[in-house]
Order: C-alpha cells, then sequence, then structure tokens
C-alpha cells in the first residue's frame, strides 16, 4: 500500500513515552502515524493542515481536566474537511460527559469516540478504526490539488477578485481585490499556514497575515473596500 493510500493518525499527548507507545502500535496496524507533543491549539491546527490525518487522538491540556482540548475538538469539527477526533485522556468526569453527549461542549467537541487512560491494546485498534471510517479521505493527486484550486478561484471571484492568476499548487493565487491592490494568497505546507500579503505600489510584499483556516486568510484578504488601500 502506498503513503498515499495509508491512513493517517496524529496522535496530539505530551506524555512522549505514551504517544511513542500508540505510534509503535498503530504503525504495525498499517497506519501512517505522527505525534504532537504538545497540546497547543496554533500548533494543533497546523498540524491538521500538514498532515490532513483521518484520525486525531486528543489527549487534554491539563492534570487536573480535560481543558481547552474541549475547544480544540470543536475547532477541528468545523474545519472544512472535519477530522475525527478521539478523546483520549485520563479525566473520568470528562470521559463520561463526552460519552453522555448532552453538555453543550460534548456536542460542540462532536468527538468520534472516547478512548479513556490507561487503554486496552485492543480498544486503542478498535476506536481508531471506528474514527477513520469516519473520516473523508484527503484527495493527495494532482486532480484532487486542481478541485481545491479551482474552488479558490472561485471563492475569490464571488468576491469581487479580478485578474485572478493561480498555481497548479495548493491554494496560491495572485489576484486583484475591488479597491485595486495586488494581492497573494500562499498555502505554505511546512509551517500549515497559509500567508496573505499585499503588494505596495512600489512592488514590495506587505504581510497581511498567516492563518491555519483557509476560509479566514480570504476573509482577510478580501475585507470591505473602504478598508483596501488603493492603487493610483
Amino acid at each position: 500500500m502506498s503513503d498515499s493510500q495509508q491512513h493517517r493518525v496524529l496522535c496530539v499527548d505530551d506524555d512522549r513515552d505514551l504517544a511513542d507507545v500508540v505510534q509503535a502500535i498503530l504503525t504495525d496496524e498499517g497506519y501512517l502515524v505522527s505525534c504532537l507533543y504538545s497540546v497547543d491549539g496554533d500548533a494543533l491546527l497546523r498540524a491538521v493542515g500538514r498532515i490532513e490525518p483521518d484520525c486525531i487522538l486528543l489527549d487534554s491540556d491539563s492534570a487536573i481536566e480535560y481543558g481547552s482540548s474541549w475547544l480544540l475538538a470543536a475547532d477541528v469539527a468545523a474545519r472544512q474537511r472535519p477530522v475525527p477526533v478521539v478523546m483520549f485522556s485520563a479525566h473520568l468526569a470528562a470521559t463520561m460527559e463526552a460519552q453522555e453527549g448532552q453538555s453543550d461542549r460534548a456536542v460542540r467537541a462532536h468527538f468520534a469516540s472516547v478512548l479513556p487512560k490507561p487503554f486496552h491494546i485492543d480498544e486503542l485498534i478498535v476506536r481508531v478504526a471506528e474514527a477513520v471510517g469516519r473520516s473523508v479521505p484527503f484527495d493527495r493527486t494532482a486532480n484532487g490539488e486542481a478541485r481545491r484550486m479551482t474552488a479558490l478561484v472561485q471563492e475569490l471571484s464571488a468576491r469581487g477578485a479580478t485578474d485572478i492568476q493561480p498555481s497548479k499548487l495548493r491554494e496560491w493565487a495572485l489576484f486583484r481585490v475591488p479597491g485595486g491592490a495586488l494581492l497573494q494568497l500562499y498555502w505554505w505546507q511546512t509551517r500549515g499556514v497559509y500567508q496573505v500579503g499585499r503588494y505596495t505600489e512600489e512592488g514590495k510584499l506587505e504581510m497581511v497575515g498567516q492563518f491555519v483556516d483557509l476560509q479566514a486568510a480570504i476573509e482577510a484578504a478580501l475585507p470591505p473596500e473602504e478598508d483596501v488601500p488603493k492603487t493610483r
């Protein structure tokens, strides 16, 4: 099976030894496994953008509760391509709340499954397989890149962009906004962020910002017309 056909799993856990055990088990099961040893929102979303996993095992960010991991799971669930998240926690109250699925934060987190710690190896394999089965595969082919590029051009055009010059690579385009300024939007694969820059009249590129979400990048590139500097 080629790398493009293998399912990808991202294990997010600050316990390196435990994460390494998970990686060993799931790698033997045929998964491509990446580990993030910090439960940090920005780092997690960048990693998801880079890897586009089919499942995330998400630990808590606190020693006493599940903490902001509730919100991180909700952020992943709200992506254009949602990734199934398995709550991976030793906190009994949090796991019970997620299993019941009745609280507002549990509904927003939309966990694919819950795997309490300490875990049984067979249960880990079953929970990951179930989550992966709910995932929409990320199309890594040239056709997939072309479809994403076409969708970006359509979105920019619908928002009033003109003179759009796209690339064949993942989400890169040069275009003019309604105010006349020339902007560039670029997906930085290594860091997992979208960069938006605006060219000055002298041809200097000024950074507008970096975004983990494409929609946020597009909205930053195409603000209300009165907020965009006009060219002469």
